[in-house]
């Protein structure tokens, strides 16, 4: 919070400044200027963010915080990214599924699967800076093999495959860092 409030001050103050240097200039070049500050600010934060993703993927701690779910045969849902996602801290991980509908057994209208993080792997594609993550979620009630598309913007999809055959949930949405994330977790089985 900080940093955001320090860099709208330095922003401002630098918009004061560089109004008076454009005093001279007509409408459509201030214009000009302001759209090539904003891109090249946005550049800025894609930049930041995509060392973000890198850190979180590497070290294994992220929050896939999902708007939307698809069934095994390609059905989607629109759901809230607070109650359903995936997380890892390096050695432990969630998966969650909820509704706000429901009351299920986690209290969120769902499934909380707590458990163990074994055979974490990644690899990157360098040309597209598409991130490849998988491994397995052993829980008291089973195994899970998460398989994991992560872009360096953060948009994320990942399919899970349960115990029984056939059986797959795939989330997508934004991964965020867990001090960002404003997940609930509901109680795990």
């Amino acid at each position: 919070m900080k940093n955001l409030a320090f860099a709208v001050t330095i922003l401002m103050l630098g918009m004061g400044v560089h109004a008076q240097d454009t005093s001279s200039l007509s409408k459509r070049e201030q214009r000009k200027l302001l759209k090539e500050e904003m891109q090249r600010q946005a550049d800025q934060e894609a930049e930041r963010y995509a060392k973000l993703v890198d850190h979180m993927v590497k070290s294994a701690t992220f929050v896939l915080e999902a708007d939307m779910l698809y069934d095994r045969y390609g059905n989607s849902n629109m759901v809230q990214y607070t109650i359903n996602f995936i997380s890892a801290d390096s050695t432990r991980g969630v998966l969650q599924v909820g509704s706000n509908t429901y009351l299920g057994r986690n209290g969120v209208g769902g499934v909380t699967i707590d458990g163990s993080i074994s055979s974490y792997e990644y690899s990157i594609k360098e040309k597209s800076d598409v991130y490849s993550v998988s491994y397995v979620l052993r829980s008291p009630v089973g195994s899970y093999d998460i398989h994991m598309t992560v872009q360096a913007n953060g948009r994320a999809d990942a399919r899970v495959s349960g115990n029984l055959s056939g059986s797959s949930l795939r989330y997508s949405g934004r991964l965020v860092h867990p001090a960002e994330s404003r997940v609930f977790k509901g109680s795990a089985l």
